[in-house]
């Protein structure tokens, strides 16, 4: 074997030694890219108040089927409304992420709200977290993609209504006023979802009291008819604040 071809045989060697390296880094480097840190849930101690909608002591409107009350129990934080958004290498389930500190906002009624995928758009991973750049108005998954507001919608809510992930939503709904007769529904949603042993028809004659008090709320009739119902809430189901 020559000298000259002995060198160019090392040269391809090299070569290759070189790419089979740099593909090695390539991986591993996009193996932590896409995994990314996960952290911790917040320490922090949180007190947990029933919110009520619309606040004690305002008046409002409902129309036939519409909620007159609505509370749900959660703390007063700084939160993101998202929309749904699907990726090349991410997807963002729609829903509200509640901020825990240093951009991380997290979906505590989601732990798969947020998918990772590889370079073949297969999930490989779930967080229920994204980081937020409030001077762009993007959001990111933490596996170095990022979303602008042309691509999810963002809504910013700096001082939200951050649900715990077992609170109920209670509502009472207006059903009409028919003989007399004013008709209401009561339900309770967990996750979003009604539960159905906890959905309750009741009625109220229109020519007693003209203050409504079922399970602790209270509100105040101003006028019915069987399309709608004008009052003023009085009291929530529990102790309320407005959001």
């Amino acid at each position: 074997m020559s000298i000259r071809y002995r060198l160019v045989f090392r040269q391809e060697k090299n070569n290759r030694l070189k790419m089979k390296i740099n593909n090695v880094a390539l991986t591993i480097s996009l193996a932590v890219i896409l995994t990314g840190c996960v952290p911790h849930a917040s320490n922090r101690n949180i007190t947990t108040i029933e919110v009520v909608k619309p606040a004690i002591g305002q008046s409002a409107t409902a129309y036939m089927g519409d909620p007159i009350i609505t509370s749900a129990t959660g703390f007063k934080t700084d939160v993101l409304e998202l929309g749904a958004a699907n990726g090349a290498l991410s997807s963002i389930a729609a829903g509200t992420y509640c901020s825990e500190g240093n951009g991380i906002y997290r979906n505590y009624h989601n732990p798969q709200a947020v998918a990772l995928k590889n370079l073949y758009g297969q999930i490989g991973n779930y967080v229920d977290y994204v980081s937020y750049d409030a001077a762009k108005n993007e959001i990111s998954p933490p596996n170095g993609t990022s979303y602008t507001a042309s691509e999810i919608s963002i809504k910013h809510v700096p001082d939200g209504l951050c649900r715990v992930s077992n609170s109920l939503v209670k509502t009472i709904e207006y059903n009409g006023n028919a003989g007399g007769v004013m008709k209401f529904t009561y339900r309770e949603f967990a996750n979003d979802m009604a539960r159905a042993a906890f959905t309750t028809d009741f009625s109220v004659d229109s020519k007693g009291s003209d203050v409504i008090a079922y399970k602790g709320a209270k509100f105040k009739v101003n006028k019915a008819d069987n399309s709608s119902i004008s009052y003023t809430i009085i009291s929530g189901f529990d102790k309320a604040v407005t959001f």
